[in-house]
């Protein structure tokens, strides 16, 4: 019961923890910040995640790309993994969406 309600409430697997992910997503050479990351269970074997990376003007956007969907599909086995690229400049100072969640 407990696993359908996960699901329905497409709340963050067991066994997926929040910031171990971002900060692995952050370890990439070239990001800067992760913010509207979102991880969620899709069914009870498939777990999803999107986000938002804002990366250095010096590295090639497709190689931190490739490093992090690399990176999700081993570590974490998630299903799918959406990525929206940035560029620091795009970076709103202030933005709420931007911080961390309140535990």
């Amino acid at each position: 019961m407990k696993d359908i309600l996960l699901v329905l409430m497409e709340g963050t697997p067991s066994g997926v923890k929040y910031s171990e992910v971002r900060d692995h997503l952050l370890a990439v050479k070239g990001v800067i910040a992760v913010h509207n990351l979102h991880i969620w269970a899709l069914t009870m074997n498939q777990a999803v995640l999107s986000a938002h990376i804002a990366i250095d003007d010096s590295v090639d956007a497709q190689t931190v790309l490739r490093e992090m969907t690399q990176a999700c599909f081993s570590s974490y086995n998630f299903h799918s993994v959406t990525f929206q690229m940035e560029r620091q400049a795009d970076l709103k100072p202030g933005c709420k969406l931007c911080e961390n969640p309140k535990k």
